[in-house]
């Protein structure tokens, strides 16, 4: 090995690292301050699918409003309701019920969001639940 391959070689792994170091400070930057602006506002439901299925649930009857004070309320189908605080932290939104007595804190992940569009990935069991959602005035 001469002088002019060990440099080379440096060369690529001083690029390699520089790459990680933007991909990481780029993944970083993304789920900060614009994230917790997008999700803010009124989300309406317009599908539910189960493990890619769609299930035979109503999305009309689903509501989502996540308010700049970090409080958040859901409407579901059967008049189910929730209502308390909310913060995103990474790629996850956690909620916190203080409407119901026996609620802990859930997380969900944000599978996508866009200004107009949001999508919720749910674990129920061994089962995943998708909700997407659009924004709504």
């Amino acid at each position: 090995m001469n002088k002019y391959t060990t440099n080379r070689n440096m060369q690529n792994l001083s690029l390699r690292g520089a790459g990680l170091l933007f991909c990481t400070l780029l993944l970083a930057s993304a789920c900060g301050p614009k994230t917790e602006h997008q999700i803010v506002g009124n989300w309406q439901a317009i599908a539910v699918l189960e493990e890619g299925d769609s299930l035979e649930v109503d999305p009309q009857y689903i509501k989502l409003n996540l308010a700049n004070n970090k409080g958040y309320t859901y409407n579901g189908p059967l008049k189910y309701e929730e209502s308390g605080s909310y913060y995103v932290e990474s790629k996850y939104l956690y909620t916190l019920d203080t409407l119901n007595q026996a609620s802990t804190e859930k997380a969900v992940e944000i599978v996508k969001l866009t200004e107009d569009s949001l999508q919720l990935l749910m674990k129920e069991g061994a089962r995943e639940r998708l909700l997407k959602f659009v924004k709504v005035q």
